[in-house]
């Protein structure tokens, strides 16, 4: 299948994918590599069947490797829409792996890499696939794509990598216009179009820019009308035959959706479920849109969903999906009876209730952190959410565990330290505590809201320390800690009360029986 014209490389010519035989003349020829009428040689069926072996692999979550296959496979097909996206999640999930932080190994960047058109085709998307954030490897990638003049996969990149582009805290003039030029290359005029625009508006001075994006207003209202297809067979028909199919892309990228547009939507995946049983990308869009209409109903639909796919593929992904599904309907149970308890807060039947419905839901969701924990034993995030419930148990030894190790992650450190020296506390391990809180001190550009907790958590640990082993020394930093807050914020929690409570304790350690200064004195 000859997409596009072979152009001559140098002397070393790309590998054939792993896995497959080794190059030889005609139609075995390795991806990219001339035939005998000097066109590349590429197979669909060959890429099919890299696809299959990539689906295997990753539902066997052994990602890198299946992402490797998902890349040699569209060296074979650089059209397939399912190799591209299928790569696209399974990099996704691979990322979301311990080994994801590191990126993949050389020998997968070795199988991809080449000097013809396709294997840069092929870098382009796995060095993206690993920073999906980073708009110039996205552009890249849709450059690559169009310079390959493969429209559909070049339009579904373009697409993300402008949308990309446009969310940079510094947008760049020449991503938009690089966009506008593969769009115009898929034939996409109206997405050039507004790629353009966007050019503009960031150098409104640029005259020549001003003149191509008139030339794209005119293309994208022909291409939009069908002129262009006039006397061809379809024509304006075809308009109408895609309406549905635009219709439903237009319907599921809308952030605020009808119940008419998530009936059309639900409808269309269960159509495509049919088609295409066990495809999981199928499965977790007809989930999606049954969660977003919401209804018990459609919960339960999908919590069954994911749990029967659970089972069949073992993939972990959707036990988790499933049990935020119950953390959801739990959470829900507890804001409801919250806001019967506040339109009758002197009811017992309904405080009994909130806090028996807070109980269950902080166990379930210590239940389910849980075993998220064990499927993934090396993720220091979700070791930090079960701290956090096993916290809310007053199950304060196994909050510890969790939280001594959540606070190697940067990003929780501050967070995971501060709860670390309430759990010590709360099981009057005050040594421990104080010394827990001034190390989270310790951290560098704390907030000021964080900065203010652990100060006045480490007042309260050197007030017990103190009340427990007659520490002079203790209750005097807690004092002046004390002093402190109330001067920055005197509303701040019961910081009155603490205050005038340290200063008594200061007073009877030191041995004098004078009477502290009220709350309402100077400060």
């Amino acid at each position: 299948m000859a997409l596009f014209s072979w152009k001559k490389q140098d002397d070393k010519q790309p590998s054939p994918p792993s896995g497959s035989a080794p190059a030889s003349s005609g139609s075995d020829a390795a991806p990219g590599v001339p035939s005998e009428n000097g066109q590349p040689s590429f197979s669909p069926e060959k890429a099919s069947k890299f696809f299959q072996h990539a689906r295997t692999v990753d539902e066997a979550t052994n990602y890198e490797y299946a992402a490797q296959l998902w890349l040699s496979g569209i060296r074979w097909d650089p059209n397939s829409m399912e190799g591209l996206v299928g790569f696209f999640q399974t990099i996704a999930r691979f990322n979301e792996t311990p080994s994801g932080k590191k990126g993949v190994s050389k020998d997968v960047v070795k199988t991809v890499s080449g000097k013809g058109d396709v294997d840069r085709y092929a870098l382009a998307l796995l060095e993206w696939g690993q920073r999906p954030t980073e708009s110039v490897l996205a552009v890249r990638a849709a450059e690559a794509a169009a310079r390959l003049g493969i429209k559909a996969p070049t339009r579904w990149i373009t697409e993300r990598a402008f949308g990309i582009a446009v969310k940079d805290k510094k947008p760049r003039k020449d991503l938009f216009l690089k966009c506008s030029e593969c769009f115009g290359k898929a034939d996409a005029f109206e997405l050039a179009l507004g790629a353009a625009e966007h050019a503009l508006k960031m150098d409104p001075t640029d005259g020549e820019l001003a003149a191509r994006i008139r030339n794209l207003a005119a293309q994208a209202t022909m291409s939009k009308g069908g002129f262009e297809n006039t006397g061809k067979e379809g024509g304006f028909r075809s308009n109408i035959r895609d309406a549905a199919k635009q219709r439903q892309l237009e319907d599921a990228d809308r952030i605020v959706k009808t119940e008419d547009t998530l009936d059309r939507l639900i409808s269309a995946a269960e159509e495509e479920m049919v088609r295409r049983p066990g495809d999981l990308p199928t499965t977790e869009r007809y989930g999606k849109h049954l969660l977003e209409r919401g209804r018990p109903a459609d919960e339960e639909k999908v919590h069954a969903l994911y749990m029967a796919t659970f089972e069949s593929t073992k993939q972990f992904r959707f036990r988790e999906m499933a049990g935020d599904i119950r953390i959801r309907q739990s959470r829900r149970k507890v804001t409801e009876l919250r806001d019967m308890l506040a339109k009758s807060p002197d009811s017992e039947m309904i405080q009994r209730m909130v806090a028996q419905a807070e109980q269950e839901h902080n166990q379930l969701e210590a239940d389910e952190f849980k075993l998220r924990c064990e499927n993934y034993p090396t993720d220091l995030t979700r070791k930090f959410e079960l701290g956090k419930r096993y916290f809310a148990l007053g199950q304060y030894h196994e909050a510890i565990e969790q939280f001594q190790e959540a606070q190697h992650e940067p990003r929780n450190r501050a967070a995971a330290m501060g709860l670390l020296g309430q759990s010590f506390q709360r099981i009057n391990w005050n040594e421990e505590a104080v010394d827990t809180f001034r190390h989270a001190l310790d951290i560098k550009d704390l907030l000021p809201d964080t900065l203010m907790e652990l100060r006045y958590h480490l007042m309260t640990a050197l007030q017990a320390k103190a009340e427990a082993e007659a520490d002079v020394a203790a209750a005097e930093e807690a004092d002046r800690l004390a002093s402190a807050i109330a001067r920055q914020q005197m509303s701040y929690r019961d910081i009155r009360t603490r205050r005038d409570a340290i200063k008594a304790l200061l007073l009877k350690l030191r041995g004098r029986g004078d009477t502290p200064p009220s709350a309402g004195g100077a400060v």
